[in-house]
């Protein structure tokens, strides 16, 4: 019954509370809408803008001025909402601000939309509808100052997935700094000259990632100029061969990933030029069935090799590091999940690695794997829990590849003695009389011989020689 009677009395605390919550939002929105500020350290601040059903650039709360710092680093994001049009954000207090627009609805970017953050080195526009026409040059100018517009301070541009055939030649006009661009699962196809001037223009690129956008071909003059481009992603592309546009860049290219492409082989010719190339990656090629003599010959500073998940790769030459076994600098080798059976003994030296990936292979344990694997203590290389297990023969089939031995082999004997030198010294007088004996015995068997000879020519031609013809006159004969 006291209960009942207080019941009343709490419904009115409780509409006083949501009211005066309800208020409290709007004054919220007032200063600044649905963002959120989180401030990590003094001199890292986030501004939480995502999975805020919002549709437009909302204004920025009014907290954000004083607990920003005009040295400090600030991340604004608006991940997963409805923007359609990025309009002209308003400025922000840090000296290096990162932006992102990843997943929204975007179709349209305004003239000067980040006219006000000269300071923003990151910007991620990722899964949108952002067509070629839409980027332009104009969108990254800074702010407007004696008749000209400044640059901003733009490191790092992601267009990924979005509608993109081709860019403006003047895009990065106004982002003289930039260094990583992603224009990955974009429809580009061809990489025509527009497209190609723009990447020449940014010159100090380091990074390019151009995966899924299904080209075959990159043009021999697409990177010139870039002499700073030390990373590249070709992936889940239409590459018959690697291109040999990549040698223009040979100097700084430290990085190539060319996975998923229906390239049948790699041979001498693929990676020409690549002299100063640390890692490679060549893996997810459904085509590559071969790698050929001399292949990896050209790639004087690879440290690493990932060549996995070839499904038909079957044969790898011995010769493929033709010319680097002396000069080794291979540490890290994975071939895991290829179609591979069976690796030359001297292939690589497998004693200097660091780490080695074999598995999901169909190894055959005869005797060079054995030799690879005990002899040149390629066994101890292996990860933990990653060891390759026996296909082939028969009875080792199912074991670790470590657990064979060479005890099964034919042992040969590969020591031979040493060479000696030969002087006048080691002459003795029976060699000198056996010498002068054979001469002479020589010597005689040749006359004999044309004496045998010389007489055969003469009764041959005392008994067999031709008669001459005599002519008769039969008219004398008759009288």
């Amino acid at each position: 019954m006291y209960f009942l009677r207080d019941v009343p009395g709490v419904l009115v605390i409780l509409c006083a509370l949501f009211f005066s919550a309800h208020a409290a939002s709007e004054g919220d929105d007032d200063k600044g809408g649905p963002c959120e500020i989180f401030v990590q350290d003094v001199n890292n601040l986030t501004l939480n803008c995502s999975r805020r059903h919002i549709d437009k650039i909302p204004t920025w709360p009014a907290t954000l001025e004083t607990q920003g710092k005009e040295d400090g680093h600030v991340r604004i994001t608006f991940f997963n909402n409805s923007i359609s049009n990025v309009t002209q954000l308003a400025p922000v207090p840090g000296n290096r601000i990162a932006i992102s627009f990843k997943s929204n609805k975007i179709v349209e970017i305004e003239d000067d939309a980040f006219r006000n953050l000269d300071h923003m080195v990151y910007l991620d526009l990722s899964n949108n509808y952002i067509s070629g026409e839409v980027l332009r040059s104009e969108i990254f100018q800074g702010s407007y100052k004696d008749g000209v517009y400044s640059d901003i301070d733009l490191e790092t541009l992601n267009l990924g997935y979005n509608e993109i055939h081709s860019l403006d030649k003047y895009l990065f006009q106004h982002t003289p700094n930039l260094t990583r661009l992603y224009i990955n699962n974009n429809p580009i196809e061809i990489l025509d000259h527009v497209t190609i001037l723009a990447l020449s223009s940014a010159k100090k690129l380091e990074v390019l990632d151009l995966s899924k956008t299904d080209i075959d071909n990159i043009p021999l003059d697409a990177f010139r100029g870039l002499s700073y481009l030390r990373q590249i992603d070709l992936s889940g592309n239409f590459f018959l061969n690697v291109p040999e546009s990549l040698s223009l860049v040979g100097d700084s290219l430290q990085y190539l990933t060319f996975n998923n492409n229906p390239l049948v082989e790699l041979n001498d010719d693929s990676f020409v030029g690549l002299s100063n190339l640390v890692e490679l990656e060549v893996g997810e090629n459904e085509n590559l069935e071969e790698v050929k003599r001399s292949t990896f010959s050209p790639l004087k500073s690879l440290r690493v090799l990932h060549m996995c998940h070839n499904k038909n790769l079957r044969y790898i030459s011995h010769n493929a590091f033709r010319g680097l076994k002396d000069k080794w600098t291979l540490k890290e080798v994975y071939l895991d999940d290829n179609n591979l059976s069976e690796l030359s003994t001297d292939l690589m030296p497998w004693n200097k690695l660091e780490t080695l990936g074999m598995t999901g292979n169909s190894w055959l344990c005869n005797c060079d794997l054995a030799n690879i694997i005990t002899k040149q203590n390629a066994g101890t290389k292996f990860r933990t829990g990653e060891i390759p297990y026996c296909a082939a023969p028969m009875r080792l089939s199912g074991s670790y590849i470590t657990n064979i031995s060479v005890s099964f082999c034919p042992q040969f004997d590969t020591t031979f003695a040493p060479k000696r030198g030969f002087s006048i010294s080691d002459l003795k007088p029976k060699h000198i009389i056996w010498s002068i004996l054979g001469v002479a015995t020589i010597v005689g068997i040749g006359m004999i011989c044309g004496l045998l000879v010389n007489t055969a020519k003469a009764f041959y031609k005392k008994t067999f020689r031709s008669q001459p013809i005599r002519y008769v006159n039969i008219s004398e004969t008759f009288a």
